[in-house]
């Protein structure tokens, strides 16, 4: 698993750097497998210095292939393709309330 990039192009290489409150994991091989998380918690059952690749495993440690650093996978050889969707491609935080998505101006509000 790489290090994604988070706002503004900046690494995210551990929890305290991730920038949104849910964390939202998925596998590129098994449809099924996918989930979301609070990074709180994340952060205090795994350590909010350790690296997400260690986190990422702890995840995923039930996943039916191992992971890329235990076998040199290839054509033949399955391997765990859990990732952070939100730090490859974010178009909005997963974590924004539907209602901020857009913002509108009321009319006869506040002067």
């Amino acid at each position: 698993m790489r290090s994604g990039r988070g706002i503004g192009g900046a690494r995210v290489t551990c929890p305290a750097q991730y920038p949104f409150v849910i964390v939202r994991v998925a596998c590129g091989v098994c449809v099924s497998r996918r989930g979301s998380y609070r990074l709180a918690r994340l952060a205090e059952k795994f350590g909010a210095d350790t690296p997400l690749e260690r986190v990422l495993e702890g995840i995923a440690h039930d996943c039916p292939y191992p992971p890329p650093d235990k076998v040199r996978g290839n054509q033949y050889v399955p391997r765990c393709h859990a990732y952070f969707p939100d730090l490859i491609d974010a178009p909005r935080p997963p974590d924004l309330p539907p209602g901020l998505a857009v913002l509108k101006v009321v009319q006869g509000g506040k002067s």
